[in-house]
């Protein structure tokens, strides 16, 4: 409502509250998103179209020719991208997706910034691409919305306790990593090992 617009951007409440930097801030992230699935599917679109290549008659003529033995899909990704099977498979496929479906891609990103700009907090990733377009082509009724962000697991350090008067926390989600606070003490490595011993974990079961 207009009243309450006027209300938050008084110099009363401005002075208490720096609500412009705020908003500025909840942009930035919402574009920080945006920006990393964008990427992610440059760089699909290129896996795509290197495994059309791989696949292409002339290349493995090329490669046995060279003396070198990528015998399938699996080797190519190991070799060429340090990747496995499962994640290179996915890449591929969101890049065939943006060939030959790309209004669904459209959608998709289309449904991702109406319910960020509702203030929820949504997954823009391939992972979550791929399930809405599954869905779209299953003409599943209600299970085409954009994929909350989940949160895996969370370490916290309350204030004033073994870190000072600072509280720490540390989340894993779709999104990542994210930490908030600063340590006093000298666990990071530790905690950090830990976090990225659970993504290994969550990347394995989703093999």
């Amino acid at each position: 409502m207009q009243i309450e617009a006027d209300f938050l951007a008084s110099a009363r409440v401005r002075r208490q509250v720096n609500f412009a930097s705020i908003e500025n801030l909840i942009t930035e992230v919402a574009d920080a998103k945006k920006s990393k699935f964008d990427k992610s599917l440059k760089l699909a679109k290129l896996v795509q179209e290197s495994l059309n290549w791989f696949n292409n008659p002339t290349t493995k003529h090329d490669l046995e020719d060279e003396g070198i033995e990528w015998s399938n899909t699996e080797v190519f990704f190991n070799r060429v991208f340090g990747w496995q099977k499962s994640f290179g498979y996915k890449m591929a496929k969101a890049g065939k997706l943006q060939i030959e479906q790309s209004s669904v891609v459209t959608k998709f990103k289309r449904k991702c910034t109406t319910a960020e700009n509702n203030g929820e907090d949504v997954q823009r990733s391939i992972e979550a691409l791929l399930k809405f377009a599954k869905n779209e082509e299953n003409g599943t009724e209600g299970e085409s919305e954009v994929a909350r962000e989940k949160t895996y697991a969370t370490f916290s350090i309350a204030k004033n306790g073994v870190n000072g008067e600072k509280g720490y926390s540390v989340r894993l989600s779709d999104s990542g990593i994210s930490i908030n606070g600063e340590l006093e003490i000298d666990i990071d490595d530790h905690i950090m090992k830990a976090f990225h011993m659970m993504i290994e974990c969550i990347d394995r079961e989703n093999l």
